[in-house]
This record gives C-alpha cells, structure tokens and sequence, in this order.
C-alpha cells in the first residue's frame, strides 16, 4: 500500500470529518498537517488528531512551503466556497494532488481556471459531490442508464430544507447567509442537485432560466430583532432561537442564536425555481424551497416507457413501467453513514485516486465540478437578468 500524508485546509466540521472518514481504519493514511485562519478551528482539529502544534497553519500557504519537509502527498480543501479557486490553483501549481469540496468555485470564471489549470499541468483533482456515491442515487442512475424508462424527456426535482436548517444554517450563519460569502444559496446548497441532475441526462446543459428572490424574511415592524418570548410571534414561531446550541446552531455565537430571522444580514434568496433544457431534448425543472418537512430531496422522471420518482426522506425509489403498469420499489441500503452513505464511499474513492489515477478516476473530476458551477451560477445570472442564459460560450477553450 502507499503511504499518504494528506493535508487539510479548512478545520471546520466538514473538513475535519472527511479527514476522519479518509484516515479510518487505514494504515497508510494520515493527517499529516492542517491550515486554518481560526485559531479556535485549528485547535479544535488539533486536539482531535493528536497533532503537534509545529504542523498547525494560520495559511495554506505556510503548509504548502512546508509540504516537502512533512511529506504532504495530498490536500483536502474544506474551507469556504469564496477561497476555493485561490487555493485549489495553488496546491495545483505546486503538483499536489487534490479533493476539491463542492461547489468548486463562486464564480464560473473562477471554475474554469480550475478546470484549465489541472488540464494542463495533470494534476489529480477531485471534487466532493459525495451523491454520486450514495447507494440511493447509484440505483437511481443505474435504473437510469439500463434503458428502463427509455429516453427521458423532462424531471420534476427538488430539494426542501427545514426550518431549523433554514433559520440557523442560512439565516442567522454569515458564512452560509450572505452572497459575498457564497456566491448564491443555489450554488451552495444546491449544486449537488445540479450534478445529479447533470449525471443523470448525460447531456451537456445548453440554456437556464430561472426566477427567485427573497420576500418573505425580510424586516418586519411587528416583531423585535432579537428572538425572546416576548416577540408575539415566539410561541408559534418555527423559525425561534435555539437556546440549546446544538445541531444547526452549535456553529453560532450567542448573539448569532439570538437573532430574529426577519432581522438577519442574510441576503441569499429565501425561494428559487429554475427550468433547464439539455442538448438531448431533456427538460428539468428544479425547486429550492426552505418550508418543507421532512427535510428532503425528491422527484419524478418522466421517460418514454415509464417513471421513476424519489424521496430521500423515506428511502424510496418507484419504477413504474408505461406498458404494464409494473410498479417497483427499491429501498437501497447504506442510509446509515453520512449524506445516504455517500461520506464513507468518496472517501475510500479519494485514496484508491491517490493510489492509481489512471486506473481509479473519481467520478466527479473538475469537468464535472465545473458543469454544476456553470448551471447554478447561470440560473442566478438568469434570475438577476430576467432573461435565457445560453452555456456554450462558457464552455470555449476547455
């Protein structure tokens, strides 16, 4: 087995579980340093893995100066979406090896400097779209390519987040709340859904159109800025503080948790729909909405000799078949594990690239990692310009 000393950029609790579920019960790899601008982030993946404190970075580019001495052979990049770019060319440039969490990039300029750059210099780049790898989106696309509903002609998809997710992960999170931080609520949220629905068609996405804004938490004079039980609101409130600090709101400051959703620097769009057309002929509508229980994705996808539909929530897939009228149901295993199964899978898929490029290439490279960009960051071109986004010239030159 190769030894593989990977270095990690980004301590926050996604980065510091991919290094987890990379280094599991496996000899030959292990975190060899980390990089960090929060001190209390650095410390926090510190003390989880035993470092020294000598292999601690305030920058990437201190571990990237420092890669020779400690054997680095790989970098993970968890950091912030607006970082990505800058980052991913650096260890690029440097010939390190890379898993690129999603989405690649804020911009697609950004993205295709990404995608340029590993072309040219060979570089192996991984991006997370971790869904490819979750049994239940496996059997969705296997059913998919085997020919059971023939030729797709349009999918109704969607993705629906809770209210806790909704009000402490995107509302009262700067990180997550504001466009400067990432770019738009449907590239970050979303762009798995866009590569999905990408993986699925297996046809380039040709033109975008799409509508959305955010109306409905905005300020409002009949409740304070600050979430207390004396807001008239509170006792029926879904969207109301979380005292425990917990879950989607253990990330916050107390002040953060406090705050009213209707009074939070959020700027990202609280509802957004967009319609894609594909080269083929397909057509998918696609709805992001944060009013749903349960928390979940599903859809339905309208083929010449049938339908398959989908709920994550309940672990189910329907084939019905046009002909016959047969109905299907498939409950794929692995919901156990994070993100359906999928944390544990592009894990392994991540070491077994290291070990043999040529032979183990992931199934989200930066080609793929820059069509999710392309689609999301076109449907909100196409919401702030009201008007049909075509995505070829985007394409030119890579």
């Amino acid at each position: 087995m190769r030894q593989h000393k990977i270095g990690l950029v980004g301590c926050g609790p996604r980065g510091i579980h991919l290094i987890r579920e990379m280094v599991r019960n496996r000899e030959n790899v292990r975190l060899a340093a980390i990089a960090d601008p929060r001190a209390d982030r650095r410390e926090n993946c510190r003390q989880t893995y035993g470092l020294p404190s000598e292999v601690c970075f305030h920058d990437y580019e201190d571990l990237l100066a420092n890669r020779k001495n400690l054997g680095i052979n790989a970098v993970v990049i968890a950091s912030n979406v607006a970082t990505h770019a800058e980052i991913a060319c650096a260890c690029i440039e440097a010939g390190i090896p890379v898993f690129l969490e999603k989405p690649m990039a804020m911009t697609i300029e950004q993205a295709r400097e990404i995608v340029k750059l590993a072309k040219r210099s060979g570089v192996p780049v991984q991006v997370g779209f971790n869904l490819r790898y979750a049994p239940f989106f496996i059997t969705l696309h296997d059913l998919i390519v085997s020919g059971e509903i023939g030729t797709i002609l349009s999918i109704e998809w969607a993705e629906v987040i809770g209210p806790r997710h909704w009000a402490d992960g995107y509302c009262r999170r700067p990180s997550y709340g504001l466009s400067s931080s990432v770019g738009s609520w449907l590239l970050e949220k979303s762009c798995h859904d866009m590569d999905l629905i990408a993986w699925i068609t297996s046809s380039p996405c040709k033109r975008v159109a799409s509508f959305g804004s955010r109306t409905y938490f905005v300020p409002r004079s009949d409740v304070p800025e600050k979430c207390s039980w004396e807001c008239p609101r509170y006792f029926r409130c879904v969207w109301k503080a979380d005292p425990s600090g917990k879950g989607m709101a253990a990330p916050l400051t107390p002040e953060e948790r406090e705050l009213c959703v209707f009074h939070s620097p959020s700027d990202i769009v609280d509802h957004q729909n967009a319609i894609f057309e594909f080269e083929d002929g397909t057509l998918a509508s696609f709805n992001l909405n944060p009013l749903g229980i349960p928390e979940r994705r599903y859809f339905t996808i309208y083929g010449v000799d049938g339908t398959i539909s989908g709920d994550t929530s309940t672990n189910w897939i329907c084939l019905r078949k046009a002909d016959s009228g047969t109905e299907i149901v498939y409950r794929p295993g692995g919901v156990e594990d994070g993100h359906l199964g999928a944390d544990s899978r592009i894990a392994q898929a991540f070491i077994d690239f290291l070990d043999d490029p040529v032979m183990n290439p992931p199934k989200t490279g930066v080609r793929e990692g820059f069509e999710a960009v392309l689609m999301a960051c076109a449907a909100d071109i196409s919401r702030r310009e009201n008007r049909v986004v075509e995505l070829e010239e985007y394409r030119k030159d890579l």
